[in-house]
């Protein structure tokens, strides 16, 4: 159909309910609410008179479904909150629930967040933007003296989540929490205490390093002190020149001591090593585990897995602005499939290795791609009665880790 035809918001009769939203040719398309003659009652994108795309289902019984949809039925990632309050999370094909995903269920009087001193809570949160895109029901908690890890592609809404942290926006539903300090109404408070690192940090480019350095102090109500000295010096930062002339690098660096100088309890630091060399990444993960050591708790987004397994006690995935799974980083680690190129002597070779139950991907001339998933001893049996000529390892990457997630290519 052609999207030029759209018209305006109108209500029509449809399928025995009423529906209110955008149409195309006198049917819904585009955004809408419905309502069915037994109360039931949905919202959220429509294609050619179908649910399709993202939206919420609120049922007479009073559960409700979150979620994708995809020619009418629940096709993906969703949320399916049951009327007594409980919450599945998972992955829906046509309509049928198919596969559960783990998600941190703070109801629950045995999960662990109820055992820690929570410092950083998110409870039931959902901001949207005007396309449509946004985070929805959010609930995780970082404990005092926990790093957690906050992944996932761009645009999956760490950022957003993050915004919301802070205080720049408010939530529509649900709420935010830090030091028990409402994230909406007291950011001043928190503003004042944390350590923050955006993602896409804005200077006053005119400003030395230096003098961008003494600003933030002054409005802090802080004196220069040796921590900001030690930072400046581990970080290799020369604040002395323009910002404006600065590299990436260099930026990130100013950003790094700006967010730790005034030795803060908590951090919320969104993508920290954007920019910066393998060396100084490396720099920036001993920091973190001594402000760990310390007893300070962090939030910390990422791209990068092994930053996040070196550094973090646990890792939320988020997807599509949903919350897919809350997971203890060794869990993740294990759960990675490495693959290992192995030459061999012979083809007689290569079909004893194809023989042994392992699974096997690309071949060329002699080389097999194997994958290993924590069985390792099969793995070994089976090249010790072959001639190896040369063994190559490729780690999974955190973008295929998602895929156990998403169950779909990430881009």
């Amino acid at each position: 159909m052609d999207k030029d035809s759209k018209q305006a918001k109108q209500t029509i009769n449809w399928l025995g309910g009423k529906y209110h939203g955008e149409t195309i040719q006198g049917i819904p398309h585009g955004k809408g609410r419905f309502l069915l003659p037994n109360g039931t009652k949905y919202d959220g994108e429509w294609v050619e008179g179908k649910p399709e795309g993202r939206g919420i289902v609120i049922y007479p019984s009073g559960g409700a479904y979150k979620g994708n949809f995809e020619a009418g039925k629940k096709d993906g990632f969703g949320i399916y909150r049951n009327p007594d309050g409980r919450i599945t999370r998972g992955l829906w094909e046509k309509g049928d629930f198919i596969k559960p995903v783990a998600g941190e269920d703070l109801n629950s009087a045995e999960h662990p967040a109820k055992k820690r001193e929570e410092i950083i809570i998110i409870e039931d949160l959902t901001f949207t933007y005007k396309s449509g895109k946004g985070v929805f029901d959010l609930d995780f908690s970082v404990g005092k003296g926990e790093v957690f890890g906050f992944l996932g592609p761009n645009g999956a809404g760490k950022t957003t989540a993050i915004r919301n942290l802070l205080g720049f926006t408010r939530p529509e539903q649900g709420r935010c929490r830090i030091n028990g300090l409402d994230c909406w109404s007291e950011s001043a408070k928190i503003q004042s205490m944390l350590g923050y690192l955006p993602g896409e940090m804005a200077f006053f480019d005119e400003m030395s390093g230096s003098q961008f350095l003494d600003l933030i102090e002054q409005m802090r109500g802080r004196r220069r002190n040796s921590r900001r000295k030690d930072l400046i010096e581990r970080f290799e930062l020369d604040p002395s020149g323009r910002i404006r002339r600065m590299s990436k690098g260099m930026k990130q660096k100013l950003g790094i001591v700006t967010a730790f100088m005034h030795d803060p309890a908590v951090f919320v630091l969104d993508e920290p090593t954007s920019g910066l060399d393998p060396l100084m990444q490396n720099t920036f993960v001993d920091l973190i585990l001594e402000e760990k050591a310390r007893g300070k708790t962090i939030l910390m987004s990422s791209h990068n897995f092994e930053e996040t397994y070196r550094t973090c006690d646990r890792a939320g995935i988020i997807r599509e602005g949903f919350l897919a799974t809350v997971e203890d980083v060794h869990s993740l680690k294990s759960s990675q499939r490495k693959a290992y190129l192995v030459t061999l002597g012979s083809k007689n070779d290569l079909e004893k290795l194809r023989s042994a139950g392992l699974e096997t991907g690309k071949v060329s001339k002699n080389t097999v791609e194997v994958f290993v998933a924590g069985n390792y001893e099969q793995f070994i049996a089976a090249l010790a009665q072959c001639t190896v000529l040369g063994l190559d390892v490729a780690t999974q990457s955190l973008e295929q880790i998602f895929l156990k997630y998403y169950g779909r290519e990430v881009v």
